[in-house]
């Protein structure tokens, strides 16, 4: 124990004299500082709040997950470069000791350096937030929908994929009929299959002029008393942020009543068999919505039934007779309040020192073997193809043989590599949405335990093996 207190204290000392890392610090002060001073947002309360909170809490991500790599891969490499090891080997400690020793100590630094960032990025935001002139109604908006943490609920949606293979089953059956060729290969069969997949998803995204659409939600609590949060963002003619303009809708819920059984005599109460459901319109008059941006609003408690259940509508009335897209991803979900704005954005400073540590976990990796310069490459480059992989599985057009190529390419990449960009929590704190500890848990059992821990202990098989008297300084 004494060899791992003293090698985390070395790495200490060894990492301030690092002048990348001392850069670093400077634009985390600059970020923590600058950041929720500097920014204006788009003119509104809200989100002006919400923009300098997402980007603060981003930007001190980004320099101490940047820092982690470069101080992982800089620490392993510094010592072996500069014969510092070869005294260290020399007594009675034993390599793996040497190399979590230096991974718990980048991983220390970055703690304390992510608690004081966290801890001032908070304090600014709060600060802000009642400093500024805010109209009560203003503040009462903000400290509902993004000083909150809210469970989300999304509506019930279809077997995408059972409906699609139905339909393929139905256009072969249809072709053979009528004596046409048809071509039975795997990738052609997987060609049609996302095709009609997709015209799925948007026949379950549109609401035509004069129609309505019926969202189911389940799960819900039903004891809540506290007023529910409908966010949702639709779009008219095409899901496209261009052209986008000002349409009318109504929304409609669904009330729940109870249906009460007659009693048989007048000595007995009424009892409860069930509910029956009544749709009114949420407001007197259609309203006028604006598309392409999110919108959110309150509903009662009372919409939700005693089996946990509700339902919302939506009933195009758009003057021009365009149809209305409601995207599966944009909702409308439904807001619950779980917990309050520091304990949700406790949960996102977790995920954030999840993600620096898995970083500072690679980079010791990379260098116990590589050198400096080689160590950073190799680590940029992971994060890079799962990037890129996360890109080529998300894509939804396949025109040729090389988009098949490269979809199945990032579905094997990504059973080995980690994304990144799945470690994004910025933008569920800035919209007062829930991290859920079961993501959290998912998160730590997936990409730590499953993913980076078999690099670590690949790093440090062949850290014990790496032959030191081959390391020439030149």
């Amino acid at each position: 124990m004494k060899a791992f207190t003293a090698i985390v204290k070395l790495t200490f000392r060894n990492a301030l004299r690092s002048h990348i890392f001392q850069l670093l610090l400077f634009v985390l002060l600059l970020c923590i500082v600058f950041i929720p001073n500097a920014i204006t947002g788009d003119g509104t309360a809200h989100g002006y709040i919400r923009i300098s909170l997402k980007y603060s809490v981003a930007a001190v991500a980004f320099i101490l997950s940047l820092s982690a790599v470069w101080l992982g891969c800089y620490t392993m490499s510094r010592d072996i470069e500069s014969y510092q090891l070869h005294m260290i080997i020399s007594k009675p400690v034993s390599r793996v000791t040497i190399w979590l020793s230096k991974w718990f100590s980048i991983c220390l630094i970055h703690l304390l350096l992510l608690a004081v960032a966290s801890t001032v990025v908070y304090f600014a935001v709060v600060w802000q937030f009642y400093r500024q002139p805010f109209t009560p109604e203003e503040k009462e908006k903000i400290e509902n929908e993004v000083m909150v943490g809210r469970r989300v609920f999304m509506p019930e949606f279809p077997d995408v994929q059972a409906e699609a293979q139905k339909r393929l089953r139905e256009k072969i059956t249809q072709l053979q009929a009528q004596g046409k060729n048809i071509d039975t290969s795997a990738a052609a069969q997987e060609k049609m299959l996302k095709e009609l997949h997709k015209q799925v998803i948007m026949e379950r995204s549109e609401i035509l002029p004069g129609k309505q659409h019926i969202w189911q939600y389940q799960g819900l609590p039903s004891n809540h008393k506290e007023p529910l949060y409908l966010r949702y963002r639709i779009y008219v003619n095409k899901v496209s942020s261009e052209a986008q303009r000002i349409t009318r809708g109504l929304w409609v819920i669904g009330v729940p009543r109870l249906i009460n059984e007659e009693s048989k005599n007048v000595f007995e109460q009424k009892k409860a068999k069930g509910w029956e459901l009544f749709y009114t319109p949420y407001t007197q008059q259609p309203q006028q919505i604006m598309c392409g941006v999110f919108h959110e609003f309150s509903l009662p408690p009372a919409i939700i039934s005693p089996d946990g259940t509700a339902f919302i509508s939506f009933v195009n009335l758009d003057s021009l007779g365009g149809a209305i897209f409601a995207q599966p991803l944009d909702g409308p979900k439904l807001l619950i309040k779980k917990t309050g704005f520091a304990g949700n954005y406790f949960r996102a400073v977790c995920v954030i020192f999840m993600q620096i540590a898995i970083l500072a976990g690679l980079g010791c990796a990379a260098a116990s073997i590589f050198s400096m310069p080689m160590a950073v490459f190799m680590v940029v480059s992971y994060l890079l193809f799962g990037s890129f992989a996360k890109f080529m599985v998300g894509t939804t057009y396949f025109g040729s043989a090389a988009d098949y190529v490269g979809y199945y390419v990032g579905k094997l990449l990504l059973l080995i590599i980690i994304p990144i960009q799945d470690f994004e929590v910025t933008g569920f704190v800035a919209s007062g949405e829930l991290i859920e500890l079961a993501v959290i848990g998912k998160l730590l059992l997936i990409y730590f335990v499953y993913r980076a821990l078999p690099l670590f202990l690949l790093g440090i098989w062949l850290y014990r093996r790496r032959e030191m008297g081959l390391v020439i300084r030149k």
